[in-house]
C-alpha cells in the first residue's frame, strides 16, 4: 500500500491542510534549532550513546532529541517531542556542557511554538497525538496495534461479543469440469469466541462473491466439506472435529442483497459460554483464473464482523494457477457498504502478505494450535496434494470492525499465461 507524504506547498484547501502545514512549519524550525545544539557537541553523531555522553542525559531523553533533531518525516519527529520536563532537562544539561545562551534559547522558543499547536488544532493531548500518528508518512504497527486494542476494548463491551481468533483459509483451486475456472474452498473460524453481553446473537460468517462491479453472484454451488457436520446444524458447513462441544444452535439465511450469514443463537456470557467453531465448505467454479470483461481484479479475504484479538488470513493457491502475480494486502472499510473494494474505502494500515512457500511447511502459528492439522485435514476433504499449492499469509492483531481484509492482486489476460 501507498504511503503518505506531506508537501510542502499544502493549502487550507487540502483536507488537514492548516494542520499539517503548521506541524511541517512548526517541525522544520524545531530540527534547525535541535540540531545546532548536537552539532555544537557532537558533529556528525547520530548515536543514542553518543548524545547521552555528550548531554550527561539518560539514552531516552537522547533517543527522543535525536528523533526530533533528524527524523526525515515530520510527523515521525513532532511525534517522539519529549514533554516540557525532559525539554528543560535537556537544555539545563546543554547550558551545563557549554552550549551558547543563545543557542537554547531559540530552541526554546521553537518548542513553544510548538506546544502551541496543540490548543490551536485539537481538544486535548490524547487528540493531538493521535493526528499526529494518524498524519505520519512513516508505518507504525506498533502504534496501530495500540489504537486497535482499545477500539476492540470497547467494541467487545458495545457489541456483546469478542474471540481470540478469527481464522479465513481459502483454498484455490483448478476446476476440474469447467476449463481455466477455480473452485474455493472456504473455511473460517472464531476461535475462543465469547459473548460479554446475555442475550445476543451473532453472525460468525459473511459470504458473498460478486464481481469488480459489485454485482452479486448468488446462485453458485455450495457444498460442505462435512456434509454429515452441515446436517446436524441446519446446513450451517461445521467442521465437527475442529469445533467446542457441545455447538449452540447455528442458522444459516440469505439476505435480500445476496450475501449468505450464518449465525449463533444466544449463548452463556463470559468463559463459562466460551466456544470455537470451525466451518468449510467449496464454493464451485466461482469464476474464470483470467481477466473478463467485469473482472479484472481478483480480491479474496474475509469480512470482519466480531472483534478479536488477532485475524488470521490464509490463502493456499494451487502453482500458477493466476499466473504470476504480485499479491497485497488491503483493508476496506465497510462502514458505507458490505461490499466496497474502491479506493476511498480502503484503510491505511501495516498489514502485510507474507509468502511463505509450497506446501504446509511454514504453515504453523501460535494463534491457532494444531493449526498444520487443520490445514491437512482441509486438504484431505478437498482431494488435494498441499505440495502443489504456495500459502499466503496476513496477520493483523486487533482488526478493526466492520472492514474485510483481502489479499489483491490483478488477473493477467488469457494468453500472459
Amino acid at each position: 500500500m501507498a504511503s503518505r507524504t506531506v508537501a510542502h506547498a499544502e493549502t487550507e484547501t487540502t483536507p488537514g491542510g492548516a494542520f499539517q502545514r503548521d506541524v511541517y512549519e512548526s517541525t522544520s524550525l524545531i530540527r534547525d534549532r535541535f540540531s545546532k545544539i548536537i552539532e555544537a557537541k557532537c558533529p556528525g553523531c547520530r548515536a543514542v550513546s553518543s548524545l547521552a555522553d555528550a548531554f550527561a542525559i539518560h539514552r531516552k531523553l537522547a533517543w527522543q532529541v535525536g528523533k526530533v533533531a533528524y527524523a526525515e518525516d515530520p510527523f515521525t519527529a513532532a511525534r517522539h517531542m519529549p514533554s516540557a520536563r525532559g525539554i528543560e532537562s535537556w537544555f539545563a544539561a546543554a547550558h551545563d556542557k557549554g552550549v551558547a545562551a543563545e543557542l537554547i534559547e531559540s530552541a526554546r522558543e521553537a518548542w513553544a511554538l510548538f506546544e502551541a499547536l496543540s490548543e490551536r488544532h485539537a481538544a486535548n493531548q490524547a487528540e493531538f497525538e493521535m493526528l499526529l500518528e494518524s498524519c505520519s508518512g512513516e508505518d507504525d504497527a506498533a502504534t496501530e496495534i495500540r489504537w486497535r486494542q482499545q477500539a476492540f476494548l470497547g467494541n467487545s463491551f458495545t457489541w456483546g461479543a469478542r474471540c481470540r481468533t478469527l481464522l479465513a483459509l481459502t483454498v484455490l483451486m483448478p476446476s476440474e469440469d469447467a476449463d481455466r475456472h477455480f473452485h474455493a474452498v472456504q473455511v473460517r473460524g472464531l476461535l475462543g469466541y465469547r459473548q460479554t453481553r446475555p442475550g445476543v446473537r451473532w453472525i460468525v460468517n459473511q459470504s458473498v462473491v460478486t464481481d469488480d462491479n459489485a454485482a452479486t453472484r448468488d446462485t453458485l454451488q455450495r457444498v460442505p466439506l462435512d456434509p454429515d457436520g452441515a446436517a446436524a446444524h441446519a446446513g450451517v458447513p461445521v467442521l465437527p472435529a475442529f469445533c467446542s462441544d457441545p455447538m449452540p444452535a447455528l442458522e444459516r439465511r440469505r439476505t435480500p442483497d445476496g450475501m449468505l450469514h450464518d449465525e449463533f443463537a444466544p449463548g452463556p456470557v463470559g468463559l463459562s459460554g466460551e466456544r470455537t467453531l470451525v466451518t468449510g465448505e467449496v464454493i464451485r467454479n466461482i469464476g474464470p483464473v483470467h481477466a473478463t470483461a467485469d473482472d479484472r481484479v481478483a480480491h479474496f479475504g474475509s469480512a470482519v464482523r466480531t472483534p478479536a484479538e488477532t485475524l488470521h488470513l490464509d490463502l493456499l493457491v494451487a502453482e500458477g494457477l493466476f499466473g504470476d502475480v504480485e499479491r497485497e494486502a488491503v483493508v476496506f472499510s465497510d462502514l458505507a457498504s458490505p461490499v466496497a473494494f474502491g479506493d476511498e474505502h480502503e484503510l491505511r494500515t501495516s498489514a502485510r502478505v507474507a509468502r511463505l512457500g509450497r506446501g504446509l511447511g511454514m504453515s504453523q502459528t501460535p494463534d491457532i494450535p494444531g493449526y498444520a492439522g487443520l490445514c491437512d485435514a482441509v486438504c484431505g476433504f478437498a482431494g488435494i496434494d498441499p505440495g502443489g499449492y504456495e500459502l499466503f499469509r496476513i496477520r493483523l492483531e486487533f482488526p478493526p470492525v466492520p472492514t474485510t481484509v483481502m489479499v489483491r492482486h490483478p488477473l493477467l489476460e488469457p494468453g500472459e499465461f
